[in-house]
């Protein structure tokens, strides 16, 4: 039988089984029905737990024990009471609070709001806790691998946080996340936490010595207690103002206030150093201390006759693979209906939290989790889950938690140890395509879609942040763990895709920027498998994607070829990166054209049709006029030159619509005019492939078609009126049909089409009219075009790689050829860099009050003049850095020199002018000379 050696108040009595003491200078007996485990005090509140997990409050005028019925169906663990509030820890790893919340210590975010039932802390609920503290007006959570989480009153340090500014949320105390934490107890303004090695960090309030530091100021940041080091602690436990130890050898050791005696140490001084605790004579005969306890002012310590050692304080901490094994075999082994129903409760408790799924699957280093390691084994989930879905019944289980699971995750989630459920979510999808139909594929995605559109943003940067983190940190290729973080993307990028109105999000959303350095080794790893198996008869039918079957040697997958499956997973900034790295730069061979400006098209066309077509990938190269220098700039003036010409109504290549603003194929063309929509299409390609905007004025639908997306109904809208009428005619009721006498024979580009050669006059009804826009859209963007698109089609992937070019969606891919006219003169300034110049000089000042006064249309001469577009690149004003550096004159004065331009590196070389005026004079005339035909740079 235990006996309990204490220095207590007067008048206060020790608990008996089974029942509960209260009263500061009188005993009450507390009779409860269940049997009590565990008593905790507060100022004005005494909590009680029962064995079964019950949780009781005692009455305050007549001491009778009130169940609190929210934790009905969640039995609880553990409580701790605080002053004037109270913690609660479920054996789901959840965490409640109730109480006074002055300082935010129930963690609800909530301002000074006092609440009366148990809440909820969501943030902390996907990190699968092992103990919970309360102390004057702070609270404290433990995770299983170790890592403390802190909220409340912080005035004296108490949250190890390094300041002293209170916490209204859970927030992870940083300092102990690699000290493997076991254990935490709170006094009124000071914490003491314990580490699975024994060593003891306190931090806090030390005005009475508590923190044992020899001193008696406070301590911001957890700090170890030296004093103590070579003793391996077991148990800890803090009063108001002081604090217990207990060692492996059994030797209890106090510091801090003593004034009624609570230190134990009779006489002796110094309460800011740990010493030992005099106990009774009769300790030495045999027993051994085996717990200690703390009251406000009093401490405890419980003894037993036996070697009962309990000083694993971190057992709990220790999930093995035995464990997880046998759990997983009792829930798929045969049983009967009474024990079924006992396992599908397990089921549902394990997966429908993300705290409990979390602790099932550690591995035994869990305690090192990191930003960089995940303490999962992720192993045992694969071969866990692979058992679990060989039981239909079991598995339907299994769905029905997750199902309860999803929406626990909207919660903004706290610490690392959270992030492990998406990794296990992700174990989970190597067994879901073996397991499900298609149907169920896309219910699947619809789980996601059915939360709140915020929610959805939510997890969707959640699987990109992990998505991220495997990338980099497993450069030059990919394995199935990305793969099935893209199956979950794809889901949820589906279930988007479905979704109208404000409940889709946009599909930026899952975009993810991938650094350039792991893009290079995945193309050079993709680009030698591409020709091994080129080069592999048996493997010729071979298609580059993200299947089963799509193994390429050794069993590596690489991340290029599954954006051409998913493609939304990269943002625009890394397909531009992906596209240009694909590019080879690297051949000391050119493709040359010579060319005269009088006759820029007519000369292209010529040496185009000349040229071989494995020259197109070479470096490009443009001479003008003889002159033999090499040059980027006369790269840049010819494509800027030659567009405009080529796509002009005077060219008569293109049909225009009515206002003359876009261009389009024409429906009547020979085969002459095929061939030149072939060069037109290397043109484009060349564009493309040498990094050079061009002016392109068509509809997104030219786009659409090079990518094989099909044009609809809107972007024949954007070209003509047909398409506004069109959609009318989808809107008439039967009458206004029958009266406007519409057939299926329309005209089109100056001829009779019939779009129904079975039936010419065939009049549009409502039961047909769909048809009839179908048919008329089709051949106005396809049919009647199909010759001379194919050819454009084959010229401009005879330049680029269509796998390369499949990258970018349409909207991309015109916005890359086309740049956008989206000026931000600011961000041009102040990206601007300088070179014998700088920030404050006279001339740099002058010169942008200069360009300040320019109108904007003269500021686009001015970006045309600087790089050689007018333009502004699809990734922002960003990409435009200009250097200004001072121009070299050996002759005459600056005065008389214009501005000079070296656009393949946005350099302007800017003469020392003397006046505003005088530099003002000389920019116009060299934008007007510019925009004639720039030959200088």
């Amino acid at each position: 039988m235990d006996r309990v050696f204490r220095r207590l108040l007067p008048g206060l009595c020790a608990p008996s089984p089974g029942c509960a003491v209260s009263g500061p200078a009188a005993s009450y007996l507390v009779k409860s029905k269940e049997k009590i485990q565990s008593v905790s005090c507060g100022d004005d509140t005494v909590t009680l737990l029962s064995e079964r997990g019950s949780v009781l409050f005692v009455d305050a005028h007549t001491y009778t024990p009130q169940l609190l019925k929210v934790f009905c169906n969640k039995p609880v663990t553990h409580v701790s009471c605080g002053s004037r509030h109270s913690v609660a820890l479920t054996k789901d790893g959840q965490v409640y609070t109730w109480g006074q919340n002055s300082r935010g210590q129930l963690g609800l975010e909530t301002s000074g709001l006092d609440v009366k039932a148990p809440q909820h802390v969501r943030s902390v609920s996907a990190v699968p806790l092992v103990q919970i503290a309360a102390g004057g007006e702070q609270s404290f959570a433990v995770s299983f691998s170790g890592c403390v989480f802190a909220w409340g009153g912080n005035d004296c340090g108490q949250l190890g946080l390094g300041d002293r500014t209170d916490r209204r949320t859970p927030t992870s105390v940083l300092c102990l996340n690699t000290k493997k934490s076991v254990h935490v107890s709170c006094g009124e303004n000071h914490t003491a936490v314990l580490t699975k090695d024994g060593v003891v960090f306190t931090f806090g309030s030390g005005q009475h010595g508590q923190l044992g530091h020899n001193s008696f100021r406070d301590e911001l940041r957890p700090r170890l207690v030296a004093e103590l080091w070579g003793a391996k602690v077991i148990k800890i436990a803090c009063g108001r103002r002081h604090t217990l130890v207990l060692t492996d050898s059994k030797r209890l050791y106090s510091f801090g206030c003593d004034e009624q005696g609570q230190l134990g140490r009779g006489e002796e001084s110094h309460p800011s150093v740990p010493l030992p605790v005099q106990l009774p004579q009769d300790t030495t005969n045999g027993l051994i201390i085996r717990n200690i306890y703390m009251g406000g002012d009093c401490s405890f310590a419980t003894s037993t006759s036996t070697q009962n050692d309990e000083s694993n304080v971190d057992s709990v901490n220790n999930i093995t693979q035995h464990s997880t094994d046998d759990m997983i075999d009792k829930w798929t082994s045969r049983c009967d209906s009474k024990s079924w129903k006992k396992i599908k409760q397990e089921i549902r408790r394990t997966f429908s939290s993300a705290s409990s799924a979390n602790k099932c699957f550690l591995d035994q280093r869990h305690f090192q989790t990191s930003p960089k390691y995940s303490g999962l084994n992720l192993k045992l989930a694969r071969v866990a889950f692979k058992k679990l879905a060989k039981r239909d019944d079991v598995w339907a289980e299994v769905e029905a938690a997750l199902l309860e699971l999803l929406p626990s995750l909207d919660e903004k989630l706290v610490g690392v140890e959270a992030l492990r459920i998406f990794l296990l979510l992700n174990e989970l999808l190597h067994v879901i395509p073996e397991k499900q139909t298609a149907t169920e594929h896309r219910a699947c995605g619809d789980w996601w879609c059915s939360l709140s559109p915020s929610t959805m943003v939510k997890h969707v940067k959640m699987w990109k942040q992990v998505l991220s983190e495997i990338l980099s940190s497993e450069t030059g290729h990919c394995n199935l763990r990305v793969q099935n973080l893209l199956v979950v993307l794809q889901y949820m990028y589906n279930a988007n895709s479905r979704s109208t109105g404000c409940q889709r999000i946009p599909e930026s959303t899952f975009c993810l920027e991938i650094n350039e350095a792991f893009l290079k080794a995945d193309l050079q790893l993709w680009c030698s498998k591409r020709k091994v198996i080129k080069n592999d008869k048996q493997k010729t039918n071979f298609v580059l994607r993200i299947t089963k079957k799509s193994q390429i040697t050794n069993g590596i997958k690489v991340l290029i070829c599954s954006v051409m499956v998913y493609q939304f997973v990269m943002d625009l900034k890394s397909k531009k990166t992906a596209f240009d790295i694909y590019v080879d730069r690297t051949n000391d061979r050119f493709f040359e054209l010579r060319l005269k400006r009088t006759s820029l098209l007519e000369g292209a066309f010529t040496q185009l049709a000349a040229a071989h077509h494995s020259d197109f990938k070479k470096p490009f190269v443009v001479y003008l006029d003889e002159d033999p220098v090499v040059t980027d700039v006369y790269k840049r003036d010819f494509f800027h030159h030659l567009f405009p010409e080529m796509v002009s109504p005077e060219s008569g290549m293109f049909l225009f619509n009515d206002s003359v603003t876009l261009p389009w194929f024409p429906s009547r063309a020979t085969k002459e005019d095929e061939t030149k929509f072939f060069l037109f299409g290397v043109l484009c390609g060349l564009a493309l492939y040498n990094q050079c905007i061009v002016y392109l004025p068509f509809p997104l639908a030219l786009f659409k078609k090079l990518l094989d997306v099909e044009p609809t109904l809107e972007d024949l809208k954007e070209f003509t009126g047909v398409g506004k009428t069109l959609q009318d005619v989808m809107g008439y009721e039967d009458d206004v049909l029958e009266n406007l006498f519409m057939s299926f024979s329309i005209n089109w580009d100056g001829a009779d089409v019939i779009l129904d050669p079975q039936n010419p006059q065939k009049p549009v009804t409502g039961e047909n009219k769909k048809e009839f826009v179908d048919a008329y859209m089709n051949h106005i963007l396809n049919t009647s075009i199909e010759g001379v698109f194919r050819e454009f089609k084959r010229g401009f992937f005879e330049v680029c790689d269509q796998k390369q070019v499949k990258l970018f969606t349409p909207e991309e891919l015109q916005g890359v050829m086309v740049g956008k006219e989206i000026y931000d003169w600011e961000k041009l300034k102040r990206n601007t860099v300088y070179e014998s110049y700088y920030a404050s000089h006279p001339t740099i000042q002058m010169f942008w009050e200069v360009f300040d006064d320019l109108t904007e249309e003269q500021k686009k001469d001015f970006l045309l003049f600087l790089t050689g577009f007018r333009t502004v690149p699809i990734l922002g004003m960003d990409q435009i850095k200009m250097t200004v550096r001072v121009a070299q004159i050996e002759s005459s004065t600056h005065d008389q020199h214009r501005p000079k331009s070296l656009t393949c590196h946005s350099i302007l070389d800017l003469p020392v002018y003397s006046t505003k005026e005088i530099m003002q004079e000389r920019m116009t005339e060299a934008l007007i000379e510019d925009k004639a035909f720039r030959l200088n740079g």
